[in-house]
């Protein structure tokens, strides 16, 4: 009975590991995006972000092709640009500062069906513009592309 739940465990996990994983030949085609970006304002008095509000929204065409062996997009009429998905997601959560602010990035890449992915970036401020101002805030930027072609 132990081997027969082993087995099932370790099926489970190779069938269900990397299913959501989006890879280069995934992304080859036409997809339609929306694209959101979101605010929040830190309230030091109830010590908790208030609720996202939606900053600017748009809609656009991405294409990816793969061009000697290297994955590149082109978003509407501009420049094309090469993407590397290892760099995507060895990178996924990074710390850094600027200026007189600390920020933390969490991003997300994830394949939601065999026509649809989704790209998340979520972006913490830290700021201090002088010795007793201290400015919090966090942005939300999300994508949803759904393939046309």
């Amino acid at each position: 009975m132990k081997k027969i739940a082993l087995f099932g465990l370790i099926g489970f996990v190779l069938t269900g590991c990397g299913d959501d994983k989006v890879t280069k030949e995934y992304l080859v085609g036409d997809w339609d995006c929306s694209y959101e970006e979101y605010e929040s304002k830190y309230d030091s008095k109830f010590k908790e972000y208030d609720d996202y509000s939606l900053k600017s929204s748009e809609q656009f065409k991405q294409s990816y092709k793969i061009v000697d062996d290297v994955l590149m997009s082109k978003i509407a009429d501009k420049n094309a640009f090469e993407l590397d998905l290892n760099k995507v997601y060895s990178n996924l959560n990074l710390e850094g500062k600027t200026d007189n602010c600390n920020y933390s990035i969490k991003r997300d890449l994830v394949k939601k069906a065999n026509n649809k992915f989704s790209w998340t970036e979520e972006t913490f401020f830290d700021c201090t513009f002088d010795k007793d101002s201290m400015d919090k805030f966090k942005t939300k930027r999300e994508r949803i592309c759904t393939r046309i072609k």
